[in-house]
This record gives structure tokens, sequence and C-alpha cells, in this order.
């Protein structure tokens, strides 16, 4: 349903730049929920992750996440971290590497990030702002108007644009926070599906943008009054569905008995009971509930405040002006009109919307035993043989960048590491025992039959897998590019490609998901790595997901093409036509 990048940028070289906490942990976060096939993603892979990147590095994978989408699927980008509007009022996201001194050359400006929504074939696109806004570092935060243009210049009616709060109070308090308020309220909002009805929508289990804006609100106001988020959009783009809703039949139990501001003890046990039954999380139950209950008990607390008031000031007769300034403050407390009878609260909004469409309570659950679904094989069946032999041969190692560097000898490197200096003169007898020296030394350094190379960087590690592999030794390449791997810190790219030849390795081992999951952190560090998505539809087509399959293919088609492999582009194609059973 839901393709997603998630970008945290919180680290940055420049210390103009103050780093920001929440941005990791907001991305994981978010990426673990979005992940559940019963929220966001129907795969877990669609839902990517960025942390802390480059220009280059953000610039390509955005390009390569909007060439990927299809017209069908919603496309998703939240961004965490600094957001700054320059004196021309173009705003810019600074990256690792930006330098506030050459801030617009240097950090990711949104109009880029619009033109590339724009070529973006998906037709459903929902862009999420949860950042530290402000202004140049000589002006301060930006003037509310000033944002607004940009972002109605942003949005559009097949985009929405959802924000944080851009005031200094939200901008420098909460995003230093283990987890920034927005956001957390972002993640409740989708972990219990709560948003679901909100701003007068019917509860259908989905959650679009104007719903979980009004769910946002109105939890932020309820504990920060000051802070406002925002949405933009025009058209149809209000309306664009962001996530699933789960728990649907729990949480319009939970309603139905909560319509009367509490909920019995009776009540209580239904619910505990449905609970167990559909398998809630008792956490998620509690805040379910709790969240249904939050409108009335907020309602009760401003007809106490009114009546407190009201009797105050009621010891002396009431003039007409007192008569007008409590019927005034009724209408802000959202109570009834009458200024002198406390009367029965009020139905909220979305209590009337539930009356007028009557809704039945629901009938007890039953348990229904589910059988386990068997995933079979599908096997890729082509009029000849020429896919068939392409998929066995496509499997090719990524090849080193550069050759290793050939090691010093062993006496020398020995004296190196040890500040031991060479004598510019030596005597025979000199001679004689350094030779001696020597000898012992390389005797020493010789490695035992068996014994691991002496390897000191992933580079190494990388053709040491090359060879084993070549070998066909695929447990010792699996165990070279693991090495690799485990030394920190390895470039983005040279750590893709070791995840990429494992994966084929875990892959020629039978250990069909290791090597998925190896693809697929190839691919997130290297969004435009076209084997790799090649390479996992062929392994997703073995496990039995077509659709899938044919997706990945239709990724690798459109790299291919970009990249001007017009062999790669046809064999995806086929890969294509195969599963779809057509005939080339």
């Amino acid at each position: 349903m839901t393709e997603a990048l998630l970008i945290g940028m919180g680290q940055y070289d420049d210390p103009s730049f103050p780093s920001l906490t929440a941005p990791s942990q907001d991305t994981e976060a978010l990426q673990e929920l979005l992940r559940r096939p019963d929220i966001g993603a129907s795969r877990a892979y669609d839902v990517m992750q960025l942390q802390h990147p480059t220009l280059k590095q953000l610039r390509e994978t955005i390009e390569t996440f909007c060439t990927l989408r299809d017209p069908d699927e919603t496309t998703l980008i939240y961004v965490s971290g600094h957001a700054i509007v320059n004196d021309q009022g173009a705003l810019f996201f600074p990256c690792r590497n930006t330098q506030q001194s050459h801030l617009e050359e240097t950090a990711y400006p949104l109009s880029e990030l619009k033109a590339e929504l724009e070529a973006c074939r998906s037709q459903k696109q929902v862009v999420i702002l949860d950042c530290c806004f402000s202004g140049t570092f000589t002006q301060g935060m930006i003037a509310a108007q000033d944002f607004d243009a940009i972002a109605q210049d942003f949005s559009s009616n097949r985009r929405a644009l959802l924000t944080s709060p851009t005031s200094i109070d939200y901008s420098t308090e909460h995003k230093l926070k283990a987890r920034s308020t927005y956001t957390q309220l972002l993640l409740d909002a989708l972990e219990t599906g709560m948003a679901d009805g909100s701003a007068n929508r019917p509860l259908d289990g989905t959650v679009d943008v104007t719903e979980l804006h009004a769910y946002i609100t109105a939890h932020l106001q309820d504990t920060s009054p000051a802070l406002a988020p925002n949405l933009y959009s025009t058209a149809d783009g209000y309306r664009i569905v962001v996530v699933y809703a789960p728990y649907l039949d729990f949480r319009k139990q939970v309603r139905s008995l909560a319509e009367q501001g509490e909920i019995s003890l009776v009540g209580h046990n239904i619910l505990e009971e449905q609970r167990i039954r559909q398998g809630i999380p008792q956490s998620i139950a509690i805040a379910i509930r709790e969240d249904a209950l939050l409108p009335h008990r907020q309602q009760m607390e401003k007809q106490r405040q009114y009546d407190r008031i009201l009797e105050q000031v009621s010891q002396s007769p009431l003039s007409d002006n007192m008569r007008a300034e409590l019927l005034q403050l009724r209408q802000v407390l959202g109570l009834s009109e009458n200024p002198f009878a406390t009367a029965p609260l009020p139905a909220t909004v979305m209590e009337q919307e539930a009356q007028n469409t009557a809704p039945e309570t629901l009938p007890p659950v039953e348990i229904v035993p589910v059988e386990p679904q068997v995933e079979t094989e599908t096997q890729l069946e082509t009029s000849g043989n020429r896919l068939t032999q392409f998929l066995r041969n496509r499997r090719l190692l990524r090849s080193s960048d550069s050759e290793i560097e050939p090691a010093n000898d062993r006496i020398s490197q020995y004296l190196q590491e040890r500040n031991i200096p060479l004598p510019l003169v030596l005597g025979l007898g000199s001679l004689f025992v350094l030779g001696l020296f020597g000898a012992i030394l390389w005797s020493l350094f010789q490695p035992f039959p068996g014994s691991r190379p002496q390897i000191a960087d992933a580079e190494g590690w990388f053709n040491e897998g090359i060879r084993k592999a070549q070998a066909g030794d695929r447990n010792a390449a699996i165990q070279a590019y693991t090495q690799g791997l485990n030394l920190s810190p390895t470039p983005a790219n040279r750590a893709a490609n070791l995840y990429y030849n494992r994966g084929i390795e875990y892959a020629n081992n039978g250990n069909i998901e290791q090597a998925i999951s190896d693809y697929t952190e190839a691919i997130r560090l290297d969004p435009a790595l076209a084997d790799a998505y090649f390479n996992r539809a062929n392994l997703v087509a073995k496990r039995g997901d077509r659709s899938g399959a044919i997706k990945d293919y239709g990724s690798a088609v459109r790299l291919y093409q970009q990249q001007n492999n017009p062999e790669g582009q046809r064999a995806a194609q086929e890969g294509i036509r195969a599963l779809r059973g057509v005939n080339p």
C-alpha cells in the first residue's frame, strides 16, 4: 500500500548546526510500524530508512526512490532534522556535509524534492516534515506567512504536506528529546489506529492525511496548546490514504461502550474478552480505551471549570453584562448555551455522527481457527530456456573497484610498527644478526594451515570473498564478506557490494531468506543497484510471490534503462513476461 522513504538527519560535520537526538529514534520507530502489513507496506523492504546522509547520498536516494514508484502506490517521504529558509524564501535541508556558509550549494532544497515528485509516477504523495524550522541564522525563526507560501507552492491535488509546528518553542525543545513530540503522536496514531474517524470521517479501517492531521492536532493541543502543526494540500489531496488502521472491530466496540462518557464494569470485561480473542497487546487496548474516553473527560473538565467560575460570581446578583460573558465563556468552552444550568454535556461531533448512523453493538467475536498458509514455489515458465539460462548466470560477483596494494615485507612492517629504525650503515656482523633475526621473524609470521589471512580493511575482505567464491568455497566467501561488514566504518558503496555478494553465496547455499535480506540491505545502501533488484526478484518468484517479483523486476527494468544496460533491461522484462504467462 505505502512505499516509504524515512530520512533522519541529526548529525552534522559543521558545528553551526546543532546535533539532534530525535531523528535516529524517530525514523527507526516509524520504519518498524510502517513495515507492518496491517498498517503500511505489503512488504517490509518497501519501507527504506536513510540516516545522516551526505548531500550526494540524499540526492541519489530520493531520485531513485521516486523513479521506482508505480501510479497506484502511495508514496510517503518523511524527513526529520533541520529545515532552513534563506533570504530568498527557499527552504533547504542541511545534510551531514552541509556548510552553513554555503547553504544553497551544500544543502538539499525543497524545490528539488518537488521536481522529483512531479516526475514521479505515483498519483498519491505524502510528505511529512518533522523539523526544526528556522530562517537564516541572522534572522532566527521564519515568519508563518513565509512558510505558508512555500508549503502551498509545494502541495497539489495529488500531494499533501504535513509539518510539525514551526514555532521556536517546538524547535528548541521537542527535537532534542530521544523522540520528538510530533512523531510520537504520529506513532501513536498509527499503532492504535485511533486517527481513523477523526475530522468527522467515518470509521473505515484507513487513515487519510486529514484524519492524521486532526488526531495529532487534538492531542498536541491537549498537552501544548500553543503548538499547532500544519497540513497543506488541495482538492483530493486532503483524502490521500496514508495507512491502514488496525483493530477496527475493537475500536468500534470501545466507542460504542464509551458513548456515555465512562465504560462500566461490564463493559470493561467485554473489552478484555475481545482483546484476548483478537490478540491485541494490553498496552494498545488501554491506549485505545483512554483515547476514546478523552473527549468526554475534556468536556467534563471544562464543565467543572465553568461551574467553579459560576459559583464564584453567583455570590452576588448577576448583571446583564455578566450573563453575556458567562454565555460567551460556555461557547468558548464548547458547552451548552444555557449559562445558568449545568445540563448534561452535549455530545461531541463524533458522537452525534455515530448517533445519526445508529451503529449497532457488535456481537461477540467467535474464535475461528485459521489454517496456516503454505507457500508454494512458483516455477518460471518460458517458451525457451534463454531466460532460465540467464537467471542461472545472472548472479555475477561485484568486481573490485581497485586492486589490493601489495603488503610490505614482514621485517619492514614489524620494524615500522615498533618504531625500530634500520641502521644507515651495517657491518657484516650486524647484517648476519639482522638476517638471522629476519629469518626468525619470517617463520613466526607465516600463517598456520587453515588460519585466516591477515586482512585489515573491508576492501581486503571483499577481494578475499571473491577469491573464495571463485574457488567454489561458498562458506569461506560468506565469512570473508561478513568480516568486511563487521569493520567500521565501511563506505556505503563498498558495504552495498559486500551485502550483494554475500547474498549471492547465501542463495547458492539455498538460504533464500538470508539472501533476500542481504539484497534488501544492499538496495538500502545503494538504491540504484539494479542487479540487487533483479536477483531479489528471482528469489521472491521462487518463494511464490509473483506480484512481489514482478514489482522488483519492474524496478530493475527502469534502473537498467537509466543505466543504459539493454541486456539487463531485456532480461528483467522477460522475467515479468514469464511470471505473467506471456510469450516473448
